[in-house]
């Protein structure tokens, strides 16, 4: 009975070891296994589509460097719309020749904040020119000088509009032609610019004793030979307008601040003549147009 007994208590015992040894062991292999496990399945198809070099050496961040080192893109230019017109300096107390000056004051019914371009001009005259395609033709011309006085560049886009007496208007029109005609005879010194290089800029004249002035000129081929008075719209010296009630009804009509130069022609319609075409008493006005 006591080898029985010994080798029933030898069984007990090694099954007791063995039963409280068993969790330490599965833990330990537990803890083995998720070391040496493989990544989740998702992590296993990645790696299969990248090379053999990213496995082994994964991709290097981009370098940062300081913000000093890094190349400013050049500054986008400015873009200048419109001409600065170039202007010619004329001495103030220098006599022009029949030139008329015209008065820039403000009228009592202008706003208080509007810019008038001080404006001179001399008598319509009349030259022949060769026009292509339509042969030699008797033009009309104004010539005139504007200076900007206001103390800031303003936008000059002049318009110049014959009216006869019925009402027809005619547009100054553009003969390049005409320009070095003109010029020859008014002052080959000095620059004049037509209906289409006229427009741009005028920058401020603030010198002492000196206007830096512009030099244009308005032509036209087709007018009234007929009209005995009729008077040239000039719109552009100013910014003035006004809304007056449109008749119709509707939306107000705009009119815009305008000079309006005044003729007289004394002759027929065969002989033209400048020296027929006068300016009339008063010779200009301000208005709305």
């Amino acid at each position: 009975m006591s080898i029985l007994r010994q080798r029933i208590s030898l069984q007990v015992l090694t099954l007791l070891l063995v039963s409280v040894a068993a969790p330490r062991w599965c833990g330990a292999q537990g803890a083995a296994q998720k070391k040496s496990a493989p990544a989740p399945a998702q992590a296993e198809a990645g790696d299969q589509d990248q090379p053999a070099d990213a496995k082994a050496k994964p991709a290097a961040a981009p370098a940062e460097g300081p913000a000093g080192n890094l190349k400013m893109p050049d500054p986008v230019p400015e873009e200048q719309l419109v001409p600065v017109l170039k202007t010619v300096p004329v001495r103030k107390d220098r006599p022009t020749f029949n030139e008329k000056m015209v008065n820039t004051a403000l009228l009592p019914r202008d706003r208080e904040d509007i810019w008038v371009l001080d404006f001179s001009f001399k008598p319509l005259r009349i030259r022949t020119v060769d026009i292509p395609g339509k042969g030699r033709r008797p033009v009309y011309y104004l010539s005139y000088k504007v200076v900007n006085h206001t103390g800031k560049p303003r936008m000059f886009v002049p318009q110049f509009i014959m009216v006869n007496e019925d009402g027809k208007r005619f547009e100054d029109e553009v003969i390049p032609e005409a320009i070095p005609i003109i010029r020859a005879r008014q002052d080959a010194s000095i620059p004049i610019l037509g209906a289409v290089n006229i427009m741009g800029i005028i920058p401020p004249s603030t010198k002492q004793g000196v206007d830096d002035a512009v030099f244009g000129v308005a032509v036209w081929e087709k007018w009234d030979p007929k009209s005995d008075r009729f008077s040239i719209y000039v719109r552009g010296l100013s910014d003035g307008y006004k809304e007056v009630p449109n008749p119709k009804g509707g939306k107000p009509i705009v009119r815009y601040k305008t000079l309006r130069i005044d003729f007289i022609r004394r002759g027929d319609e065969r002989n033209i003549s400048e020296n027929e075409i006068e300016l009339n008493d008063p010779s200009h006005e301000w208005v709305y147009w």
